[in-house]
């Protein structure tokens, strides 16, 4: 981990790492550490440790990677926890959550986290669903945002369908743009799998549906569908 942050370190770029900023409504710190840099050294690393290291060391990896309040440290510790998650069980599911209540702050960190980690150890133990779809009630957006993206490379599989549409439900009045925008990108990855099923969904929910919710979601339709629904779900 010293390593690791020493590299990112010796890589920072100040004008870099301020562009950052005009992704995020919340102040984020990062280095600025080019992209490509950041993809070898984390590859070289990998080849370095497979064989030896167990998820158990990639734990401990990632909590001191944790203590680095910046971007890229936070965002290759959960990518790192990524490549031994298949040694995972629903214990880890303790750590996922304590990390996005504590260790992410904004969308792009829960955007790192929850595709690396969270959805292939629901891929896993498929049991852990229905936890994952109560943390829609948390007081903390980056859980709920969790909750949303959690099933976006899931919807593949039916009965991760049926909860990602229970998580669509449960965040309807969510008025945080950022969980809109998260729930539409699950929906419309919903619709790739099943579009019937989508489009019904929002026909029957629409008017109590959030427009950045479904614009998102239809995202992908034929631009005479999207006239359609948006027109047909007006409340």
């Amino acid at each position: 981990a010293r390593e690791a942050i020493a590299f990112m370190k010796a890589g920072a770029d100040q004008e870099r790492a301020a562009s950052f900023q005009r992704y995020f409504k919340e102040p984020v710190e990062a280095y600025g550490v080019e992209y490509a840099a950041l993809k070898a050294r984390r590859k070289e690393v990998a080849a370095r440790v497979r064989g030896t290291w167990t998820l158990s060391d990639a734990l401990l990896y990632c909590e001191e990677m944790l203590k680095d309040p910046h971007l890229e440290p936070r965002g290759n510790a959960f990518q790192t926890v990524g490549d031994f998650v298949e040694e995972g069980g629903p214990d880890l599911l303790e750590h996922i959550h304590r990390w996005l209540a504590s260790s992410c702050g904004n969308w792009g960190l829960v955007d790192n986290l929850v595709p690396s980690v969270l959805s292939p150890l629901l891929r896993k133990c498929p049991e852990l669903v229905g936890e994952v779809v109560e943390w829609t009630l948390s007081p903390i957006i980056w859980v709920r945002r969790g909750s949303a993206v959690a099933f976006v490379s899931l919807m593949d599989d039916p009965v991760m369908m049926d909860a990602g549409y229970e998580v669509a439900l449960r965040l309807q009045k969510d008025g945080a743009d950022l969980i809109q925008k998260a729930v539409g990108w699950m929906l419309r990855e919903a619709g790739k799998a099943d579009r019937p099923r989508l489009e019904a969904f929002l026909l029957a929910q629409g008017p109590r549906t959030p427009r950045t919710t479904l614009r998102y979601a239809i995202e992908r339709f034929p631009k005479e569908d999207r006239k359609r629904i948006m027109e047909a779900t007006k409340a």
